[in-house]
C-alpha cells in the first residue's frame, strides 16, 4: 500500500516499554508458578480466580506494552494509572480466589474489580485524550 507506513518508536520510550513488557511477563510467570505450587499442596481445592490471575499482567501488561511500541508512548500518569489498575485486578483476583477456597462470600472483593476497571478506563481515556491533543 503506497503512502502507508508503520512507525516504530525507537527512542528510550520503546526500550522502556519493552523492559516493562518483560517485567509483566515475569509477574505472569510468578503467578503461574504460585498457582502450580499451591496446587501441589491444596488437596484438590482451587479457584479459577487464582488460576487465571496471571492473565491480567500478561494481556494488560506485556501485550499492551508490546502494542504501545507502535503507538505514541504513554505519559507517566497514564502508565502509573494502568499499573495501579492491573495491580488492583491481580490482588482482587487472588483475594477472591482465597475466599472461594475458604468457602465464604465477601462482597467487598467486588470493589477491587470495579476500582481496577475504573483505573484502566481512566488511563485509557487519558491516553486517548492526550493523543488527540498531540495531533492538533
Amino acid at each position: 500500500m503506497k503512502g502507508r507506513s508503520v512507525t516504530v518508536f525507537t527512542s528510550a520510550d520503546s526500550k522502556t516499554l519493552l523492559r516493562r513488557a518483560l517485567k509483566y511477563l515475569f509477574v505472569s510467570t510468578f503467578l503461574v508458578a504460585f498457582n502450580l505450587i499451591y496446587g501441589l499442596f491444596s488437596h484438590g481445592i482451587g479457584s479459577d480466580y487464582m488460576r487465571y490471575a496471571f492473565l491480567f499482567p500478561l494481556i494488560g501488561g506485556s501485550l499492551a506494552s508490546l502494542i504501545l511500541v507502535f503507538l505514541p508512548p504513554p505519559g507517566d500518569i497514564v502508565s502509573n494509572l494502568w499499573r495501579m489498575g492491573l495491580s488492583v485486578l491481580v490482588v482482587g483476583s487472588l483475594l477472591h480466589g482465597i475466599f472461594d477456597i475458604y468457602g465464604s462470600e465477601v462482597a467487598y472483593v467486588t470493589v477491587f474489580f470495579i476500582a481496577g476497571a475504573l483505573l484502566l478506563v481512566g488511563a485509557l481515556t487519558l491516553y486517548i485524550v492526550k493523543a488527540i491533543q498531540a495531533k492538533r
